[in-house]
């Protein structure tokens, strides 16, 4: 599969420009990982777990960190730093990657030290045009950083059991005691398990489920009050809750863009 940003385009008269609706690109979803590619847009104030990679292919984009504003081309956001967007881009990347695992560790260490800086350079004259897929998109943005060659963990029988049990089990009422169960472990023993293997706690993994899972029924066509139902949300005031909170966005951002899963480790 490829994937083309949008390039500009003009009406009749080359020197007007059409508009290009913000945030209307296409969201990659995989667990643990979100990658946006498309024209930007305005995020309000927001802290999540993820560390962050900003990046803009064209106009600057301006970050209030913590009550630092800069103005970059590409900018890393460590993980719990409280921050807001607002870039006119019409091409940019957006990359959340929880800080556990092999991956995200190295991402939240850089991330600390790069802290504030315009990492633009990394990125002249990337083009997504010339990659195939959206796997190879990630990793190409997130070399600079982790490196091309990152081993990939292989997940135990026992989390991959507490997996599937959670595949089924997120739209209602998802137990760690059940899925201990289902992975032959204790509830102690899987909790420490699963956030060595997948990256993440248990519960902030379900969480991240019902947030995909919700996209994906937005994606879908749902309107928020089914996406939130459908999800295990208790309403769709509960789901804008928790996705401005992660995302700086209200979830009705979503029906702007096209959603799209992608099964890629993180």
């Amino acid at each position: 599969m490829s994937y083309h940003l949008p390039s500009d385009e003009t009406n009749a008269d080359p020197t007007i420009r059409r508009p290009i609706d913000k945030w209307s690109g296409r969201l990659f979803l995989s667990p643990g990982l979100v990658l946006y590619l498309g024209p930007g847009g305005t995020a309000q104030a927001h802290a999540h777990h993820a560390v962050q990679l900003v990046c803009s292919f064209d106009e600057p984009c301006v970050l209030d960190l913590a009550g630092d504003v800069i103005s970059a081309r590409a900018a890393l956001i460590a993980s719990g730093v409280r921050h807001s967007l607002d870039c006119d881009a019409k091409r940019m990347a957006l990359v959340l990657i929880e800080p556990h695992g092999v991956r995200g560790a190295g991402l939240e260490q850089q991330a600390q030290e790069l802290a504030r800086k315009d990492l633009g350079g990394l990125f002249t004259g990337f083009d997504v045009e010339e990659v195939d897929s959206v796997e190879a998109i990630g990793r190409r943005l997130l070399a600079p950083f982790v490196g091309h060659e990152e081993p990939v963990p292989r997940l135990s029988e026992s989390v991959e059991a507490a997996l599937r049990y959670l595949e089924g089990a997120v739209a209602g009422r998802p137990r760690l005691e059940e899925a201990a169960k289902d992975a032959c472990l204790s509830p102690s023993r899987l909790t420490h398990v699963f956030s060595s293997e997948v990256g993440m706690p248990f519960r902030r993994y379900v969480l991240w489920m019902r947030l995909r899972l919700a996209a994906q029924e937005v994606g879908a066509g749902a309107n928020l009050t089914r996406a939130a139902i459908s999800a295990g949300f208790a309403d769709s005031a509960h789901l804008s809750r928790v996705f401005r909170q992660t995302f700086g966005l209200p979830p009705s951002a979503l029906m702007g863009m096209t959603v799209v899963g992608a099964d890629w480790p993180s």
